[in-house]
């Protein structure tokens, strides 16, 4: 799926009326190559824009570019962003460390709390 992409970005923001993948692919192909068509997330009863959706390049370079010129800027009179998809994303090993690590924190303080 999308997550195997490293230059994947979240785009979020969008004018669900307004802003479709075409849209989002004419904007965003200006920056480099899109490997696979850009993905708006959509209400699976209504097919309705929930307002994000994602768009992977094939190199660092165009995403980077992307990101640079696109975030915070209007995309049909609304200020889109665009930020790294993996950083949302917690199934990553480096998160459950971060995870892990703030969890064993507290614990070992009581732990010394209690020898006291």
């Amino acid at each position: 799926g999308f997550l195997d992409v490293g230059a994947n970005l979240f785009i979020g923001n969008l004018d669900p009326a307004d802003v479709d993948e075409k849209l989002l692919y004419d904007t965003f192909s200006a920056f480099g190559t899109i490997i696979k068509p850009p993905k708006i997330m959509r209400d699976d009863m209504t097919n309705q824009s929930k307002g994000f959706g994602f768009v992977a390049f094939d190199a660092f370079e165009a995403s980077d570019l992307a990101t640079e010129c696109m975030h915070n800027q209007y995309l049909c009179n609304r200020q889109i962003t665009v930020q790294y998809a993996f950083k949302k994303v917690s199934t990553t090993g480096e998160s459950n460390d971060m995870v892990a690590e703030g969890g064993r924190g507290p614990a070992g303080e009581a732990g010394r709390q209690g020898g006291r």
